[in-house]
C-alpha cells in the first residue's frame, strides 16, 4: 500500500509592491493553493499580501491559514547607473542573495523546504547578471517565473542585440535549476527558447474582477461629475500610459462640446515627465480645480487605489478604457479588466496591446500619440462601429477564457509536475 506524496511547497517571491504586483501575487498564491501546495510568500508587505491572497482564495481553499505563510522581503533598489535601470550586476545579485537568506529564515519558521521558487516578476532577478550559476550559488532550488519585458527578443540579429541580451541578463534562464518560464507577450517565444534552451509558455494575463460590498467613493464622484456623459478612463498616470495624449484629446472634446467625460486616477509619476510636460499637467490640474475644465477628473499628485476591488469599482465606471500606451511593448492588465466588465478599449497599434485589441475586436487602435485619430476612434467605439463601419462585435468571452485562471492553473500545474 502506497501513501500519497506530501504536498509540495512553493516559495512565491517579489521584491516590488507597486502597480499590479500585489494583485499578481495574490492570484499566483490562490492558484498554487488550488493546486494543493503550501505557499511561502516573500514580499515587501507580507500582511497585505496575506490578506489579499486570503480574499482571493477563501471560496476555494478552506484551510488557507494553515497553508500560507508570508514573510517580509526587503525591496530592491534601482541601479547605480544613475538609477535609470532596474538593476546592475551588484544589486541584481543582492536580490538573489536576499531571496535566499529570507527564504532560509522562512523555511526554518515554517518547518518546510521549498520545492520550487517562483518569481511573479522575474525581470528583477535578471538584469545585468548573465550568469546561469547564480541561482545555484544562492537559492539552490528549482525555480521558474513570469518574465514581463522580453521584447528585445523580437529585434533582428546584430551586435547591438547581442549586447542587449547580455545586459538584460537572460542567460540566467539557462540555469540547470530552471523549470521553464512564462511570458505575457507570446510574440517572442521561439527566439527565447532558442536563446535560453528552456521551455517558454504564454501565460494568461489574469486579473482579479472582485468588487467591494459598497460603491467606492471615487466611483460615485466620477459618475456624479460625468452627469450622464460617456466616461473615458485611465487608471495609473504613468507617462507610458499615454496621459499627455489623453489630456490633449479631452481638450479637443471640450472644444467640440462632445458629451464625454475623461477620468484619470492613480498615482502621478512626476519623474517620468519633463519640466515642460509637467507644466502642462499642472495647468490642467488647476483648470479642473477652478472649474474652468468641466469634462475631466484629474488631481495631483493622485494616489494609489490600495484595494483591488475598489480599483475595479472605479474601472467599471468607464464606457471606454484608455489603453493607448506610448513607448511600451508589453501586455497590460487594462485589457483583462476591460474584458471582465465588457468595456471596449482605445489602444495604440503595433505592439502587444494593439495586437490583442485587434485580434479580439475589443476596441480600436490608433497610431501612437495621435490625438485626432484618438478622437475619431472614440466616436466610433461609442457608436459601436469599427474603422470599416461594421459593427464592433467584441469577443470579450474568448479573451476571458484565454486569459483566465483555468489556463493559469494548467500551466503552473505543468511546472509542478516537472519537479
Amino acid at each position: 500500500m502506497t501513501s500519497d506524496p506530501p504536498p509540495k511547497t512553493v516559495a512565491l517571491v517579489d521584491p516590488l509592491w507597486i502597480g499590479h504586483h500585489p494583485m499578481y501575487f495574490s492570484q499566483f498564491t490562490a492558484t498554487f493553493l488550488r493546486l494543493g501546495t503550501f505557499v511561502i510568500g516573500l514580499c515587501p508587505e507580507p500582511g497585505e499580501a496575506f490578506s489579499a491572497a486570503r480574499t482571493a482564495s477563501i471560496s476555494a481553499v478552506a484551510d488557507f491559514d494553515r497553508r500560507v505563510s508570508t514573510h517580509k522581503l526587503q525591496g530592491g533598489k534601482k541601479s547605480w547607473f544613475g538609477g535609470r535601470f532596474e538593476g546592475d550586476p551588484m544589486r541584481t545579485y543582492q536580490r538573489w542573495k536576499r531571496c535566499a537568506d529570507t527564504l532560509f529564515e522562512a523555511e526554518q519558521a515554517t518547518g518546510r523546504k521549498a520545492d520550487l521558487v517562483f518569481f511573479p516578476y522575474l525581470d528583477s532577478y535578471l538584469r545585468f547578471l548573465p550568469f546561469p550559476t547564480v541561482p545555484h550559488l544562492t537559492i539552490d532550488r528549482p525555480w521558474s517565473g513570469l518574465y514581463l519585458r522580453n521584447h528585445h527578443h523580437g529585434e533582428s540579429a546584430s551586435p547591438v542585440k547581442s549586447l542587449r541580451l547580455l545586459a538584460k541578463g537572460d542567460a540566467i534562464i539557462r540555469s540547470s535549476l530552471c523549470r521553464g518560464i512564462g511570458v505575457l507577450d507570446e510574440r517572442f517565444i521561439d527566439p527565447m527558447e532558442r536563446y535560453t534552451g528552456q521551455d517558454v509558455h504564454a501565460f494568461p494575463d489574469v486579473t482579479d474582477a472582485s468588487l467591494p460590498s459598497r460603491p467606492y467613493a471615487l466611483s460615485e464622484e466620477i459618475r456624479h461629475k460625468a452627469a450622464g456623459r460617456k466616461i473615458i478612463g485611465l487608471l495609473g498616470m504613468e507617462r507610458r500610459k499615454g496621459l499627455l495624449n489623453l489630456l490633449r484629446v479631452a481638450e479637443k472634446a471640450r472644444e467640440l462640446r462632445l458629451p464625454w467625460y475623461f477620468a484619470c486616477a492613480g498615482h502621478y509619476e512626476r519623474p517620468e515627465y519633463s519640466d515642460e510636460e509637467h507644466a502642462l499637467v499642472e495647468r490642467t490640474a488647476r483648470g479642473v480645480a477652478s472649474g474652468e475644465i468641466d469634462n475631466l477628473h484629474f488631481t495631483l499628485p493622485g494616489g494609489r487605489i490600495p484595494a483591488e476591488e475598489d480599483f475595479n469599482d472605479v474601472f467599471r465606471t468607464f464606457d471606454v478604457a484608455w489603453a493607448a500606451y506610448e513607448g511600451f511593448q508589453g501586455s497590460s492588465g487594462t485589457l483583462g479588466k476591460a474584458a471582465a466588465f465588457d468595456i471596449p478599449c482605445l489602444a495604440s497599434e503595433g505592439e502587444c496591446i494593439g495586437h490583442r485589441v485587434e485580434g479580439y475586436r475589443t476596441g480600436l487602435t490608433i497610431p501612437e500619440g495621435n490625438s485626432e485619430r484618438a478622437l475619431e476612434a472614440l466616436r466610433r467605439i461609442l457608436d459601436g462601429r469599427d474603422w470599416d463601419d461594421r459593427p464592433l462585435q467584441s469577443d470579450f468571452a474568448r479573451f476571458r477564457a484565454d486569459h483566465g485562471v483555468l489556463r493559469l492553473e494548467s500551466l503552473l500545474g505543468g511546472i509542478l509536475n516537472r519537479l
